[in-house]
C-alpha cells in the first residue's frame, strides 16, 4: 500500500520491515504491502470494519504497530472504506477506485444463473446463496463468482459485502418457502416441531440427540434426523447450528414421543455418524493427548454400544 508522507522511517527501521515477507517496498517516506497481505489485511478488516481488527493482524503478521505509525494504519482503514477489496489495477495504491470500474449490467446478471429479479432490483438467488455459505469462509464469495467467469468488481463490491454480513450473522435470510408436499413431509417428521409454507421449528428431541454431533456439517447433522439441509435457508442453518452449540441437554425432561419405525431409521444414521466420528478421533490421535484421546475412544464405544442395545 503506497501512502506518502505518512511517516519517515530511520534507517533501522527500513531494516526492519525489509525482512519482513509482506513488505513489497520500503523507502524513507514510504511503505508497500504485497498485493496478497493487502488481501489479508482487508478480509479480516471486512469482518468488523475496524483500525482495531487492522492493528491487530498487523500484530499477529509481526508488524510492530508504533513503528509503522498511526496515519499509516487510519490510512488503509479509510482506503478499504472507499475502494473496497484491493485489485491488481493500475492505481499503485489499490488499483482502480470501485466507483471507476464499469458494472455488468442487470441483464447480464441475470442471464448468469445466480441473479434474480426482485422488483426494481436484483439480487443473487437463494440457490447461489445456499451454494456458497457451505463452502464459505474456506472458499470466498469472489471465488465462486469467478467460477461462474464474473469479474467480482464488475459485480459489485457493494452486493459482496451485503452477502459477506449475511453469512457473518446479520439480516440472515430466514424465509422459508414450502410447497404443500414439503409441508407434509416435514410435518409428519417426530423431530419437526411445526412446519408451514413460511415457518421451520425443530423440537427439543433433535436438539437433545443432535448435541452429541453438532461438529459435524449442520446439513450431515439435519441428515442424521431425514432433514434435507438444501431445503432450508442459510438464516434457517445458522439458528439450528447456534441453538445446537448452546443446547443444554439436561433441559429435557420429557421426551417426545416417535415413532418406532422412524426411530430405528435415525438409530441406524447415529450409529454411522458415530462411526464417522471415531474415526475422526483415530486420525487425530497423532496431534492429540493420548490420555484425552482414550477418553474420547472410550465415550465413544458407549455410545455406539447403547445406540445397538436401543
Amino acid at each position: 500500500m503506497n501512502m506518502s508522507q505518512i511517516k519517515r522511517y530511520t534507517k533501522d527501521e527500513i531494516d526492519v520491515l525489509s525482512k519482513s515477507p509482506y513488505v513489497k517496498n520500503i523507502r524513507e517516506n514510504r511503505l508497500t504491502f504485497t498485493y496478497e497481505f493487502r488481501c489479508i489485511l482487508y478480509d479480516e478488516w471486512i469482518k468488523s470494519r475496524s483500525v482495531v481488527s487492522i492493528r491487530k493482524v498487523l500484530k499477529l503478521y509481526g508488524f510492530d504497530c508504533n513503528m509503522l505509525g498511526w496515519r499509516i494504519i487510519n490510512t488503509i482503514h479509510y482506503i478499504f472504506n472507499r475502494d473496497g477489496r484491493p485489485t491488481r489495477g493500475k492505481n499503485k495504491t489499490f488499483g482502480i477506485p470501485n466507483s471507476m470500474v464499469e458494472r455488468y449490467d442487470d441483464e447480464f446478471l441475470i442471464d448468469s444463473g445466480i441473479f434474480k429479479r426482485f422488483g426494481k432490483r436484483i439480487r443473487f438467488t437463494s440457490e447461489f446463496i445456499d451454494k456458497v455459505y457451505k463452502e464459505y469462509p474456506e472458499v470466498s464469495i469472489e471465488s465462486q463468482l469467478e467460477s461462474y467467469g464474473l469479474i467480482p468488481e464488475r459485480v459489485g463490491y457493494y452486493r459482496i459485502h451485503k452477502l459477506k454480513k449475511k453469512f457473518d450473522g446479520d439480516c440472515l435470510n430466514t424465509k422459508i418457502d414450502f410447497d404443500l408436499e414439503m409441508v407434509n413431509q416435514y410435518s409428519s417428521n417426530p423431530y419437526v416441531q411445526r412446519c408451514t409454507s413460511t415457518q421451520f421449528l425443530l423440537n427439543n428431541s433433535f436438539y437433545n440427540e443432535a448435541y452429541r454431533f453438532k461438529d459435524f456439517p449442520i446439513d450431515e447433522v439435519l441428515g442424521i434426523f431425514e432433514i434435507n439441509g438444501s431445503d432450508l435457508p442459510v438464516g434457517v442453518h445458522n439458528r439450528i447450528q447456534y441453538k445446537l452449540n448452546n443446547w443444554n441437554v439436561e433441559s429435557l425432561s420429557v421426551s417426545d414421543e416417535i415413532d418406532s419405525d422412524f426411530k430405528l431409521r435415525v438409530q441406524y444414521n447415529k450409529m454411522r455418524a458415530l462411526e464417522k466420528m471415531s474415526l475422526m478421533h483415530f486420525n487425530r490421535l497423532r496431534n492429540n493427548d493420548a490420555s484425552i484421546f482414550i477418553g474420547q475412544v472410550k465415550h465413544l464405544e458407549f455410545d455406539l454400544i447403547r445406540n445397538q442395545s436401543h
